[in-house]
């Protein structure tokens, strides 16, 4: 389903100005100002959409013409994990490879794209909150676009919190006098306004049928309760203070929305990875993207990170690389690996029905990304068509999973992963697997054998949990993520990066023996931080922009 919007720019505003002449005083007439902007309902619409619009921009110009640096969530939750290398080749994107490396600096100009989004989308969430406020037009309009801007402005927070630990909490628009008082706050109390935002959310929020074809891609009831389960999933990781948020919560959570009946596993997992099924009735929250004619923000509507994650022999950037290690992780025959990776050691580097020249030294790995591939380069290039899956239905049921695990309920935790297991067994390869073909006909032959249904307890349906999250959601940007809460990212990266890409040559220097260390140093509890500071729950964070670091006071994270 094409959606169209968050394609609409919010207007500018005009602010009046105030003088001691009391004729200066008088506010303009029949124009739009701060003050009645909202009167009009689409204004309201479209001062929403603005705050989308956030989601998708991935480079360019923001909002005091200043240039941001490309930033996209895999550059955190997949190459400073096991599951991805940073790809290319050593001379391309080196702030990239520093992120790879675990070498970090504070003027990185990602890390500053990473901090100035989240909170331009905060900023941009408060200003449609206040302007709501007073409004006399339909209330169920109102309170939708309410529950919407809710939504984002718990995202933007979640999307800082968990890639900076303590940030600042702002529910309100800054005022000038705030300037270099507002400091960081421990993650707790982040997480208690992040829960409270998508529970009042959660009231306002339609339900994904009640939204008209149109609008699909906003947020929705569904995707209110399933954000929050990812954030109390990981705050019952992470913050050593936590006394209130329990398993039950996220229990709870996804059983609303499992329960709900407005979302199912799409038949066939290799469907969703094709723009012909954006907006799936899998798809619980995407960032929407689009063909457009520019390539930068704010104009564009597409995103770039197909180019960064795209063949080098075809003029894109090859970042992103799936390791070794996340190949072998699939189960033999597991028909999800080939809509996870194509390169020269899989199916001949056919993409798309065709064999691709893949040259193995503008690569960090054996393959590149499928998730990420588009059939066709874009034009312009930099303006990919392809939804962003920021959670789908199958996270959901593997959460439900977890938690039940968690609460001794493992007969559910078998049958929701059982459930997601099953999709995939009866899946097909990806489409185009076979050269001059580019359909879905090439499937796995009639297996009994494939991917059988988990049937262990204890620690092993743990792992078995963790085991299907990985495959499940391979290069969807949560492995990092998943690895810090289980208390496993020192054991697994420092195999990843000491053993696994001990090989010299490419990427030289920055995968040493001393990389491990590096990250147990900079996973120190932080001043102002509840995090878990000690043995395997470590947190590794990233450094806060030097530049904010000095103009507004903000206190650096340890480490740095």
């Amino acid at each position: 389903m094409k959606k169209i919007f968050n394609y609409i720019l919010p207007l500018a505003m005009s602010f009046s100005l105030a003088s001691c002449d009391d004729f200066l005083d008088l506010k303009q007439q029949g124009t739009e100002n701060s003050e009645n902007y909202f009167n009009q309902i689409n204004n309201a619409i479209a001062a929403v959409n603005g705050v989308y619009d956030i989601l998708a921009f991935d480079e360019g110009s923001d909002a005091d013409g200043q240039w941001r640096a490309g930033h996209f969530d895999f550059m955190v939750g997949d190459i400073i994990s096991d599951d991805a290398e940073r790809g290319s080749h050593d001379g391309e994107n080196t702030d990239l490879l520093k992120f790879a490396g675990g070498q970090i600096e504070t003027t990185n100009e990602k890390v500053t794209a990473f901090w100035i989004h989240g909170y331009w989308g905060i900023s941009r969430a408060n200003f449609v909150l206040e302007g709501l406020e007073n409004v006399t037009w339909s209330p169920s309009m109102r309170d939708r676009i309410r529950g919407e801007a809710l939504f984002l402005r718990a995202y933007y927070h979640w999307y800082l919190v968990r890639m900076f630990g303590p940030i600042m909490v702002f529910t309100e628009s800054v005022q000038p006098s705030d300037f270099g008082k507002v400091q960081r706050q421990p993650v707790g109390v982040v997480y208690a306004q992040i829960a409270k935002d998508l529970k009042e959310a959660a009231e306002l929020l339609p339900e994904r049928s009640e939204y008209a074809v149109t609008d699909m891609g906003r947020a929705t009831k569904g995707a209110a309760n399933a954000l929050l389960a990812r954030v109390y999933m990981f705050q019952i990781g992470t913050d050593e203070l936590n006394t209130t948020v329990k398993w039950s919560d996220v229990y709870d959570a996804t059983n609303k929305v499992i329960s709900s009946g407005q979302y199912k596993l799409l038949d066939n997992y290799a469907m969703l990875w094709e723009t012909e099924n954006d907006n799936s009735i899998e798809g619980v929250f995407e960032i929407q993207t689009g063909e457009g004619a520019e390539e930068y923000a704010p104009g564009s509507i597409g995103s770039n990170l197909y180019q960064y994650c795209g063949n080098r022999d075809e003029g894109l950037w090859g970042h992103n690389n799936p390791t070794k290690n996340l190949f072998d992780a699939f189960e033999e025959g597991d028909p999800r690996l080939s809509s996870t990776v194509y390169g020269p050691e899989f199916n001949e580097g056919i993409l798309y029905g065709e064999r691709k020249t893949l040259s193995r030294d503008q690569m960090g790995s054996n393959w590149l990304c499928r998730k990420l591939a588009l059939p066709a380069i874009p034009s312009p290039a930099r303006a990919g068509n392809k939804n962003i899956k920021v959670i789908r239905y199958a996270d959901v049921l593997l959460m439900h999973a977890e938690a039940a695990y968690h609460l001794g309920n493992e007969d559910v935790a078998r049958e929701k992963v059982n459930e997601v297991r099953a999709r995939a067994r009866k899946s097909t390869y990806c489409k185009g697997y076979t050269e001059g073909k580019n359909d879905y006909s090439a499937a796995p032959e009639n297996n009994p054998t494939l991917l059988p249904d988990v049937t262990t307890s204890g620690n092993e349906l743990f792992e078995a949990i963790c085991h299907e999250r990985r495959v499940e959601l391979a290069m969807e940007s949560l492995r990092f993520f998943d690895l810090i809460r289980w208390g496993k990212l020192i054991e697994n990266m420092g195999y990843e990066k000491e053993t696994a890409r001990q090989s010299g040559g490419s990427y030289d220097g920055f995968y040493s023996e001393n990389v491990n260390m590096y990250y147990r140093n900079i996973s120190t509890n932080l001043s102002n931080c509840s995090y878990k500071g000690a043995g395997s729950n470590r947190i590794f964070v990233l450094p806060i922009p030097q530049s904010e670091v000095q103009a507004y006071g903000v206190k650096q994270n340890d480490g740095y």
